[in-house]
């Protein structure tokens, strides 16, 4: 099973950024954004400009928890 990255939809605080990349890491949300915040402040500001491209680039977890629906899964 291909595994994918996602937008929190529960472990959100603005976007979902650091819960969703937690959930792919399978690492605890937390440690990421503590890891975003030490890279904002040794960055200047480029790290809320990582943030933002990565909440436009990654999409939102579908509402079906991440599973393919039927017409997805036949695309596959």
């Amino acid at each position: 099973m291909e595994r994918r990255l996602y937008r929190s939809r529960k472990n959100r605080m603005l976007f979902g950024v650091c819960g969703g990349l937690g959930e792919y890491f399978n690492v605890d949300p937390t440690l990421v954004r503590i890891l975003f915040i030490i890279l904002l402040l040794g960055s200047v500001g480029t790290a809320i400009l990582l943030y933002l491209l990565l909440a436009i680039v990654i999409p939102e977890e579908p509402e079906n928890g991440g599973e393919l629906s039927g017409k997805e899964a036949q695309e596959e």
